[in-house]
């Protein structure tokens, strides 16, 4: 940095090399602050969608019958993938993704419903094969029924990297993650 007094006020001129970096600071500048709100446990969730979207076991396991067929078409899966371990495992998660209690839901924005049916799918491991492709696909398929799917938010690589970072999670870090994951997906 070079420091230029220009009429009793003190000018930093970034050199040539330090303006790239710069410009890198402002671009990822909610990067470095999610990264610390992160760590200290305060990740801030923008504004929540609070509408109705109705979720059954069946019409989601209907829609991974099709992701299914279709990577088995491209030869990217075989007959295991997405067979569940056992009967109806995915309808258990639905139902308890889609649960209320005193006529409230538990989960009470789709960002939420989203974020822990995605964690479930991949945590619980409910199919002998496909768990995260199955996970992260129910997600973006939540979403979309929802019509909240913002694809410049959620990349296919960002997608990548969260259900990896879930996969890898350590449960007791639960709560952060769904937290870490709503706040990816939210409205500004």
């Amino acid at each position: 940095m070079k420091k230029i007094q220009k009429n009793n006020v003190v000018i930093y001129q970034a050199k040539s090399g330090e303006k790239e970096a710069l410009e890198l600071v402002r671009m990822f500048a909610d990067t470095w602050m999610s990264l610390d709100a992160y760590d200290k446990e305060a990740l801030d969730i923008r504004k929540p969608t609070k509408k109705k979207v109705a979720l059954t076991g069946a019409l989601l396991t209907e829609s991974v019958a099709v992701l299914k067929t279709e990577l088995m078409t491209k030869g990217e899966a075989t007959d295991l993938f997405a067979t569940e371990r056992s009967r109806n495992a995915l309808e258990g998660i639905v139902g308890n993704v889609m649960q209320a209690f005193g006529g409230a839901d538990v989960y009470p924005s789709v960002e939420s419903k989203a974020a822990h049916l995605l964690y479930f799918v991949v945590k619980n491991h409910p199919f002998v094969d496909g768990n995260k492709r199955t996970g992260a696909y129910s997600f973006v398929w939540f979403l979309s029924r929802a019509k909240v799917l913002d694809t410049k938010r959620l990349t296919p690589e960002a997608l990548t990297a969260l259900t990896l970072l879930i996969a890898e999670s350590n449960p007791k870090d639960k709560d952060k993650l769904i937290k870490l994951v709503m706040m990816l997906i939210s409205k500004k």
